[in-house]
């Protein structure tokens, strides 16, 4: 009996010790290449943006950057729909999402979050000042109100889940919405805190509008592998370096607030 309760326990240690080793792969592999591969849309300004070259930029590109040059490798920025994201680092195609994400329940059943970096919330951009007086969402969900989101975010979510009577329209992009808003073919934009804000920055002088403050609260996170806790480790404190030093606050005024780095970067906009 007692050879038997050793064998089991040798086997457990055995399986213990293998789990220990496959858990480290991930920065393993990163140290070893020399690469930290992070997945971004590419397409979610201010967050990651498509510059004329090809090259990514935005909030997230420098986040992404400064983790790589901190660990001591090279970052590659690998630009995916925004929908691929969380399959490609499940598949291992990707070290990490940086991408403007949502930390939701059901995605942190699939992946694991170091955060919030930003936290945000579904906002609206629209022309009228009726609509930007709105304190809850009831106000805009009318007959005839049209309405325009981005696929595959949670203000998609959002929207389906709180909206009755308006007509939603479903864009590829943020970018595109905000172009049918301006073309007068929806009243509405819903999106995030950041795509708004920077929707007005763009456009101050088109007479646009938002709400006071956002109809929810979303916190916005580094997705990475839960099989690496060294990896999720690392990722912890190098977000709260950034916090400590004041340049998370910096990086936040940058793409936030400033909008001056519009005049030094031509961008595609995927529509």
């Amino acid at each position: 009996m007692k050879k038997s309760i050793s064998i089991i326990a040798l086997f457990i240690f055995s399986l213990a010790f293998t789990a220990q080793i496959e858990a480290q792969d991930i920065l393993n592999r990163i140290l070893e290449t020399g690469e930290l591969r992070v997945g971004m849309s590419g397409d979610q300004a201010p967050f990651s943006m498509t510059a004329s070259d090809g090259s990514l930029f935005g909030l997230d590109a420098d986040m992404a950057t400064g983790l790589a040059n901190n660990i001591g490798v090279k970052a590659k920025l690998v630009k995916m729909r925004f929908k691929d994201l969380i399959p490609a680092l499940q598949n291992g195609e990707i070290d990490m999402i940086v991408s403007g994400l949502t930390m939701t329940i059901d995605r942190n059943k699939k992946v694991a979050f170091v955060g919030p970096y930003l936290i945000s919330g579904n906002s609206i951009i629209t022309k009228s000042k009726e609509y930007s007086e709105a304190g809850n969402v009831d106000v805009v969900d009318k007959k005839g109100v049209k309405i325009a989101v981005m696929q595959g975010t949670t203000s998609e979510e959002f929207v389906v889940a709180n909206i009755e009577n308006a007509q939603i329209f479903k864009s590829t992009t943020n970018k595109l919405a905000v172009k049918m808003l301006m073309e007068d073919k929806v009243d509405i934009v819903v999106a995030g805190y950041p795509t708004v804000a920077l929707a007005l920055l763009e456009n101050s002088n088109a007479g646009l509008y938002t709400i006071d403050q956002p109809f929810d609260y979303e916190p916005i996170g580094i997705a990475v592998a839960p099989s690496d806790p060294l990896l999720i480790n690392l990722v912890q404190n190098y977000l709260h370096a950034l916090e400590r030093t004041g340049i998370l606050d910096m990086l936040k005024v940058k793409w936030l607030e400033e909008g001056s780095w519009m005049l030094d970067a031509p961008i595609i906009y995927q529509d």
